[in-house]
């Protein structure tokens, strides 16, 4: 008997299933609370999520779902609408294709390798801001990425906690 095995005609597998999907949207949330931090910044912890999930499992973070998610974020965080829906999906083609080159992860690698990735969403998406017409000063968005950046191993330990006591199971 799984934990997710009941009587509400919900399938266990489903439920798994949608787990990467449900921390990106729960991260999203997070993000959006007024949580007073004594920094000033909170981390992109659903952009993270995103390149985890494609890591850890691709097949249960296809890209077309992160740019679904991305939109969710646009939505929530009040940015134009795409700018997440963009880079959500990028970051996930990103972590696939650097796997499909390389050899293993190594923690050091794996969050060397997110840091370029999160500092390049964010510069990414201060120059779509400034497109749109909603130029944002560039040093709150450095610091949320310095601040996504060391919020890596937090994440990742999460994630890989969520996978190994929810979806590995039925899997």
């Amino acid at each position: 008997m799984s934990l997710f095995d009941d009587d509400d005609g919900i399938p266990a597998d489903r439920v798994r299933r949608a787990m990467p999907a449900f921390t990106v949207l729960l991260g999203t949330l997070l993000m959006a609370l007024p949580i007073p931090l004594a920094f000033g910044a909170m981390p992109s912890l659903a952009l993270l999520f995103v390149i985890i999930w494609s890591s850890l499992q691709p097949r249960l973070m296809p890209v077309w779902g992160a740019f679904l998610l991305g939109l969710f974020a646009d939505l929530v965080s009040g940015l134009p609408l795409g700018i997440w829906a963009l880079l959500f999906p990028v970051a996930a083609i990103s972590v696939r294709l650097a796997d499909a080159r390389a050899e293993g992860h190594s923690l050091v690698i794996d969050w060397l390798f997110t840091g370029l990735l999160v500092l390049g969403a964010h510069v990414l998406a201060w120059q779509f801001l400034g497109f749109t017409g909603s130029a944002a000063p560039s040093g709150p968005l450095l610091a949320q990425a310095v601040i996504t950046i060391l919020a890596y191993p937090l994440a990742a330990t999460i994630a890989a906690r969520v996978q190994r006591r929810i979806i590995e199971p039925g899997f």
